[in-house]
């Protein structure tokens, strides 16, 4: 205790009116809220000389053909497993929806997809949007229609359009009389 203290504490006896305990109570208030104030500078030190953090997922990859040939063969595995489990079942549809219909313009879907670049680089980018925009929490609640309408929509009819990638195909041969059923 400092002098002031010892004064306060001797005057009138140690408990005069609890003032002795008020002063007591009031000190190791001022001792926790100054240790309180070296723990909160200490903090914020530390947080300026900290590096920027990095985000967790890296972010978007970048567009397919802008990669090295290493991250292309990565991209295209999971590009592969995107179209072929989810994009073709839900969208491109199965059995004879895929075998097109050249009566009415609309060419079959290409089992061999990948070997067609315009195919890998449209699927690609239209796998970016999707994860962008069906992201209801960065999007908001319309981007899954505005997915469907101004990427999903437009995709599919340019890749089965009968002046596509696809327009040669076959669904049961594959690309140009192709018999190859995985991804090089």
């Amino acid at each position: 205790m400092t002098s002031t203290d010892d004064r306060i504490a001797t005057e009138g006896g140690p408990h005069r009116d609890g003032l002795f305990e008020r002063v007591t109570h009031l000190q190791d208030a001022m001792h926790r809220l100054g240790a309180d104030v070296i723990r909160l500078q200490t903090q914020l030190t530390e947080l300026a000389a900290a590096p920027e953090p990095q985000k967790e997922d890296g972010g978007a990859p970048p567009f397919i053909f802008n990669m090295s040939r290493d991250a292309y063969k990565g991209e295209l595995a999971t590009l592969v497993t995107w179209v072929n489990e989810f994009l073709v079942p839900v969208y491109a549809g199965s059995g004879e929806d895929l075998h097109g219909d050249r009566a009415s313009g609309r060419a079959p879907w290409c089992p061999a997809w990948w070997e067609h670049h315009e195919a890998v680089g449209r699927l690609h980018a239209l796998r970016l949007a999707y994860e962008e925009l069906c992201d209801t929490r960065v999007s908001g609640p319309s981007g899954p229609a505005v997915w469907h309408r101004d990427h999903l929509d437009p995709v599919l009819e340019r890749l089965r359009s009968p002046h596509g990638p696809f327009a040669a195909c076959s669904a049961t041969t594959g690309h140009r009389g192709s018999t190859r059923s995985e991804p090089a």
